[in-house]
């Protein structure tokens, strides 16, 4: 088991994400819901990878907390704990604010207060859907990477409590089935072409839907492996027996940015680039950390700290202020991004540093006295 502490460095590659992902969401939008039109083209267009950014962090971070971990529910507590009071505050924020100065509907989930169950409850509002017969979405539009983490979460922590010493080949055997889980579907669609002449085609695409939806962790598993892999090696691992799986692991991001590339119809070559950059910085964090130096600036490190708020509260919010109010700035209004996340950037600044700490704290002990009330009365 290492020493617990913080790594500096991996804060760093989260505030890259989140910049990534911010940039993208105030830039990309089409000339129509922005003042300043195409006036940075597709120049952040690659940003959508800050997301597929942050689930490698996620490999690495949720490798690491589970090695220094006492059991199941200490880890679900803890991770409960930090997510939910920034989502509680967020989710809450973000109906009320959308409530009030949404006169177009441009966020139009948003005003929806059902909407706030999947948030709260970080389950997909398809698995919701299922269940109610109700139709729910996700209140903000960025909030549907926190499922892929959730399924990760259970995978991992389960597979490492079922044997911790056999965690990371039985966690790298499970990311490989798990990635071509998603190809069973296309499978059986191809393969049932007179079916779907002669049936219900439209139930038959609304189910192989649903079950992308509600199990989408199969397209984004490749991402979290990596992050698993490079926890591994920062942890001084030998490999040995295990190299075959780890490399295949490793490479799974590649296998994907097919997909990602006929979703966002972008080039092969940026996403390559990308992927090879997260590659990249990961090993020159556990081989040669000096050459990211300038990535250790406190400030910069800070925005790491705070960014999983950020991302909860930056898009629909930083959406409709720039459609709303980026006109008042003239000639400026391309200026209108970088203002937002500023604004986003110091809400979750007081909101870490006032809310959230204590917040978490008090969560974490209340689970903790239930805990004891419970296994004192067996």
């Amino acid at each position: 088991m290492m020493p617990q502490r913080r790594i500096e460095l991996l804060d760093s590659f989260r505030s890259i994400a989140i910049l990534c992902v911010m940039l993208f969401h105030f830039t990309d939008r089409g000339p129509t819901v922005f003042p300043y039109g195409d006036f940075y083209g597709h120049i952040f267009g690659f940003g959508y990878l800050g997301v597929e950014f942050f689930f490698m962090i996620s490999g690495f971070v949720i490798s690491y907390t589970l090695a220094n971990t006492a059991n199941l529910l200490s880890f679900y507590r803890n991770r409960f704990s930090r997510l939910f009071p920034p989502m509680l505050l967020c989710s809450v924020i973000t109906f009320i604010v959308i409530g009030v100065l949404d006169n177009h509907n441009l966020c139009s989930d948003a005003h929806q207060v059902k909407n706030l169950l999947p948030s709260l409850t970080f389950i997909s509002p398809t698995i919701w859907t299922l269940l109610t017969g109700v139709d729910f979405h996700w209140l903000n539009g960025s909030y549907w990477s926190l499922w892929p983490e959730i399924q990760f979460y259970v995978i991992s922590s389960g597979l490492y409590f079922l044997s911790k010493k056999h965690f990371l080949r039985n966690m790298l055997v499970a990311g490989i089935v798990t990635s071509f889980i998603k190809y069973i579907p296309v499978y059986f669609l191809n393969n049932h072409v007179q079916y779907l002449q002669t049936h219900d085609s439209i139930a038959f695409f609304t189910g192989w839907r649903t079950w992308d939806e509600a199990f989408n962790i199969t397209f984004f598993i490749g991402w979290f492996m990596p992050g698993v892999v490079f926890y591994y090696l920062y942890a001084g691992f030998r490999f040995k027996g295990h190299i075959f799986i780890a490399i295949c692991s490793l490479i799974m991001p590649f296998c994907l940015l097919r997909d990602i590339r006929v979703f966002f119809a972008d080039s092969f070559g940026t996403m390559l680039a990308g992927c090879l950059l997260m590659f990249a910085l990961f090993l020159l964090m556990i081989y040669r950390k000096k050459y990211l130096i300038f990535l250790e600036y406190p400030f910069l490190t800070r925005i790491g700290v705070i960014s999983y708020t950020i991302y909860l509260i930056h898009e629909d919010i930083g959406v409709l202020l720039i459609n709303k109010y980026g006109k008042y700035l003239g000639d400026w209004s391309a200026l209108s991004p970088f203002i937002i996340i500023i604004i986003a950037t110091g809400f979750a600044e007081l909101s870490y540093r006032f809310y959230e700490k204590r917040a978490s704290v008090f969560l974490k002990r209340l689970l903790s006295k239930r805990r004891a009330v419970i296994a004192n009365s067996q």
